[in-house]
């Protein structure tokens, strides 16, 4: 998801390489054998024990192969020439069925004789049930998912130009844009995007005496510190499942690190490992998060504690101000720059999410018509305000660039950062990610052969 989702970081190898005898992770070794204590967390957070160049790849090539569970789903098959096409989307919010339903209402009334079946599949268990229908090859005629390239590499997508009119297709903002081809040919149509920044409680800052927001790794731990002196958790760290990609990758790109380094897949790099590391210091040795934050989801688990005002910052997203609301909360909550460690320039992550066309028999007029009205400036705005996500589109920012709501997150676009999703292989290294990455925060693992794990799922390949 984004919001979801839209998913789901850093290196600690260096750490262990600087430290003499001391250890890396309260209870557990790292990955040169010593265990987390103050004195190497402290190494991390000060930026001081960086040591080796980041982004140094640990794998092989890549695979294009797909590989997928098999299961029925029962979801209706789309007959040739067929004026009834399938939709299959994720739940964004509590309204985003009532939003896709309401449209292909509008749609049918306008198109005589056309039908839209609509399916809302929660976040967390869309990936399976969208592999099933892949697997039992009853593809929906439209899907809204954060991937593409795998299906467009194993030839099961139809490309954008033959579903969208030039007004659509010219109108998405570039860098949106480029992020929706594979191999020379666009084959997904950028739905909406996020981006990510620090929200912090601004009632609970005046309370313990903190007058700023962090800028760094260093002021986010003695903030947090605190925060959770005074009975709140300090940070919400959600490692589970849903949309851990995100947050892993924020601490991943704020220590230097990266997926990918010179096109090579870089997961279980140094820097990487070193980051990795930290997010358990703050579990483990700092203790200022909530309880079992491996185990944690980021909307129930952290932005609702958050809404609820138990918890001190967060990384929050440009939907969460929506789900807020949803939730009644009366929260009085800032928004900042992510706080970055050795030097990293400022940025956000940039959450696309798209939709797809699936190669079913006599389905593209419909697909067409379909896409092309969803696209209206007018039904794209009331789905962006409906769901609280950024515009992809030039037409849709202009008319949203005076609302409150909106305007702050436009303003990050520029500084953007994406997720490898372009690559095939993306899916896989996404889906051991989110099963693995909560693990590391157990003692007594080392962190390094998580990472390894995700490496591995990446330098295999999957097309998702």
């Amino acid at each position: 998801m984004e919001v979801r989702r839209r998913a789901q970081l850093f290196s600690l190898l260096s750490v262990c390489t600087v430290l003499t005898a001391t250890s890396c992770a309260a209870g557990g070794p790292s990955a040169s054998g010593t265990t987390l204590d103050q004195t190497s967390c402290d190494k991390i957070t000060s930026g001081t024990a960086a040591g080796a160049s980041p982004n140094r790849p640990g794998g092989g090539g890549q695979s294009l192969n797909v590989q997928q569970a098999s299961l029925e789903t029962g979801l209706p098959r789309t007959t040739t020439s067929s004026k009834t096409i399938s939709f299959v989307g994720g739940a964004y919010t509590g309204t985003t069925e009532a939003y896709w339903k309401d449209l292909a209402g509008k749609f049918e009334a306008a198109n005589p004789g056309y039908k839209v079946n609509i399916r809302i599949i929660d976040w967390n268990n869309i990936d399976q049930q969208v592999s099933t229908m892949i697997q039992t090859k009853q593809y929906p005629d439209i899907l809204n998912q954060n991937k593409f390239s795998g299906w467009a590499a194993n030839g099961l997508l139809q490309p954008v130009d033959s579903l969208v009119t030039p007004t659509v297709g010219n109108d998405f903002i570039p860098s949106f844009k480029k992020n929706s081809y594979y191999q020379g040919s666009q084959y997904g149509l950028p739905l909406i995007a996020s981006t990510r920044a620090l929200f912090y409680n601004k009632d609970i800052f005046a309370k313990v005496g903190i007058d700023k927001p962090p800028a760094t790794w260093a002021e986010l731990v003695a903030s947090a510190k605190k925060i959770k002196e005074a009975g709140y958790t300090g940070y919400g760290l959600p490692l589970g499942g849903e949309e851990n990609q995100g947050e892993w990758s924020l601490w991943m790109w704020s220590n230097g690190g990266d997926w990918k380094s010179n096109d090579q897949w870089s997961v279980n790099s140094e820097r990487n490992v070193q980051s990795l590391n930290f997010l358990s210091c703050l579990a483990n040795v700092y203790k200022v998060t909530q309880a079992n934050p491996g185990q944690t989801n980021r909307t129930d688990g952290v932005f609702r504690p958050f809404a609820n005002g138990q918890t001190g910052m967060i990384m929050g997203a440009s939907f969460a101000p929506s789900l807020f609301k949803q939730w009644n909360s009366t929260v009085n909550y800032g928004i900042a720059p992510i706080p970055v460690n050795n030097g990293t320039e400022p940025f956000t992550l940039g959450v696309q999410d798209y939709l797809v066309s699936f190669k079913n028999p006599g389905n593209t007029e419909a697909v067409s018509k379909f896409l092309n009205f969803f696209y209206q400036t007018d039904n794209y705005v009331r789905f962006l305000t409906s769901q609280g996500f950024l515009p992809t589109t030039q037409t849709a920012s202009t008319a949203l660039k005076d609302d409150p709501d909106f305007a702050p997150y436009l303003d990050l676009l520029p500084i953007a950062k994406f997720y490898p999703s372009t690559d095939p292989a993306f899916p896989k290294a996404q889906g051991t990610l989110e099963a693995q990455l909560g693990t590391a925060l157990t003692p007594g693992t080392d962190t390094k052969s998580v990472l390894d794990q995700i490496q591995t799922a990446a330098t295999q390949g999957n097309g998702g």
